[in-house]
């Protein structure tokens, strides 16, 4: 998914959770003044939730340990081979259609206030009551934008006006123009979401609350006489969607939230149910928005090698004939780490028509298979697929293992190979996987990666290339002039810093290693 709509998606959602604790707790509430902080700061929240970098609150993910880039073993690597055919891109079609539903909204919004403009040009300075406005033609409810109020005169009786323009002195005032515009361009961004269209409506229908509250406050006016006013100016045509109205669509409720009564300071104690929400927001920003694991790139855990049949022990042919009667035996691989160690034999045997794997050790004893989850451009692939992949396409190839792999879920206790081509390596879909997993690429340096592409080269190495490192070619100690390098027979190159070529090599190793894998 695009990183634009996945932000939107966790924002929308962030916000729909702070709603329904207005719509359930607080908006029956007569404190007015604090719902319109409470929804601002929601919609503040929810804007920045998903782009909150909390990971201080908890221990950093430990790192993958430093892998250095290797030279995967697929057919064909040393050649020249044609870059894949590019799939569709359906990351970017629906960026570009939820694209078209916003410009439709952003739109629409230039077309209000282009006609907003219209009717401030036709309309003249007035006063009435002390108080300026702009008077219109026609029958508009009266309504204020910004600084400004428009209605019509001729309309209101002569003791209406002044309570007419109070109201709408209450909307001046408190600058209630900039809440129904933030709303409105919210909308126009979010513009699938319920949240938006719902945090718009609550926001102007709290706006008309204050008002209507501070009519009743600063006049001193009986609360029916008022209500027939707004029921009379109802009939009239609404103004601009952009400004606030003194007849509203939800006029059942402003009229029931004038005849409540106050509600006791005690019910302040509902806004505190809003912290277990947001605290909730915020563990789960810590959560997702953990320290990065830094990745370097690397190899898979594995190398494999057609075997001959008989290279297969005596120990997994009889293990085979027990336990798999009727089998017919396919082919033999032998597998290894990385660097040449571990070896392992992989047999694969055709029962009926389903084939299956069994993996043995170098003494003939099955063992269970563990292997990592694949992931190619942020999408979980299987190794097959992988395996078939075109090597010139490929931009890097990572390998995250321990604590690293948390956020990947309990498949990857094996570990996980990230894939990355050089068509996507930058695209919004990639971006997003490596930010949901707090992933951060570490390539190898400039001397290390010239190595190994010297090497798949088939160019000859030099003791400056080494710089005191252990050389190692398939599992033995050499001189760079013993090496003789080509395309077509190598495997796999990679390097050891100096910590695990100790562990791996003795001293030996102190100054790291080069390890190389032929075929």
């Amino acid at each position: 998914m695009p990183a634009l709509l996945l932000y939107l998606l966790k924002m929308q959602g962030a916000l729909l959770l702070l709603l329904a604790v207005y719509y359930g707790l607080l908006r029956r509430l007569t404190f007015h003044e604090l719902n319109r902080a409470y929804l601002l700061a929601a919609l503040g929240l929810a804007a920045v939730y998903p782009v909150l970098d909390l990971g201080w609150l908890r221990p950093a993910v430990a790192p993958a340990a430093p892998l250095a880039a290797v030279l995967p073993a697929w057919a064909g690597a040393a050649g020249p081979a044609a870059p894949a055919a590019p799939g569709p891109n359906y990351g970017a079609w629906l960026l570009a259609a939820y694209s078209l539903g916003a410009a439709v909204l952003l739109l629409q919004l230039l077309v209000q206030v282009a006609s907003l403009w219209r009717l401030h040009r036709a309309s003249r300075p007035a006063e009435a009551a002390g108080v300026q406005f702009r008077a219109v033609m026609g029958e508009v409810s009266p309504f204020s934008f910004g600084r400004t109020i428009y209605l019509n005169p001729a309309h209101h009786a002569p003791a209406e006006l002044p309570v007419v323009l109070l109201h709408e002195q209450v909307h001046v005032r408190q600058a209630h123009t900039l809440d129904v515009l933030l709303g409105h361009l919210h909308r126009v961004l979010a513009w699938a979401s319920p949240a938006a269209w719902l945090w718009l409506r609550a926001t102007q229908e709290n706006l008309e609350f204050i008002a209507d509250a501070a009519v009743l406050r600063e006049n001193q006016l009986a609360p029916q006489q008022y209500q027939y006013s707004l029921v009379r100016l109802s009939t009239l045509a609404a103004g601009s969607p952009l400004a606030t109205h003194f007849s509203f669509i939800t006029l059942k409720n402003r009229i029931r939230m004038m005849n409540s009564l106050p509600f006791a300071p005690r019910q302040l104690l509902r806004y505190a149910a809003v912290l277990p929400i947001a605290l909730g927001l915020l563990l789960t920003a810590a959560a997702t928005q953990a320290t990065p694991a830094v990745v370097a790139t690397s190899t898979l855990a594995d190398t494999e090698k057609p075997a001959p049949i008989s290279a297969l022990p005596p120990a997994a042919l009889r293990h085979i004939v027990q336990q798999y009667p009727g089998y017919r035996l396919i082919g033999v691989s032998e597998v290894r780490a990385a660097d040449g160690t571990n070896l392992r034999y992989k047999a694969e045997i055709a029962i009926g028509r389903r084939p299956e794997n069994v993996l043995f050790d170098a003494q003939g004893q099955p063992v269970a298979v563990v292997e990592p989850i694949y992931f190619l451009d942020g999408k979980r692939i299987e190794k097959k697929a992988l395996d078939n992949l075109n090597p010139a396409t490929i931009e890097s190839m990572n390998v995250v293992k321990g604590a690293a792999t948390a956020t990947f879920g309990p498949e990857a206790s094996n570990g996980v190979i990230l894939v990355f081509t050089k068509q996507n390596r930058n695209s919004a879909e990639v971006l997003a996987f490596m930010k949901t997993h707090s992933i951060v690429l570490q390539p190898a340096s400039g001397a290390d990666a010239r190595l190994m592409e010297n090497a798949k080269q088939g160019k000859p190495l030099t003791a400056a290339d080494l710089n005191g490192r252990l050389l190692m070619v398939d599992g033995r100690e050499v001189s760079p002039a013993d090496v003789q390098l080509t395309p077509d027979k190598l495997e796999s190159v990679f390097v050891l810093d100096a910590e695990h070529a100790v562990k791996k090599y003795g001293e030996k190793g102190r100054q790291g290693a080069i390890v190389i894998i032929t075929k």
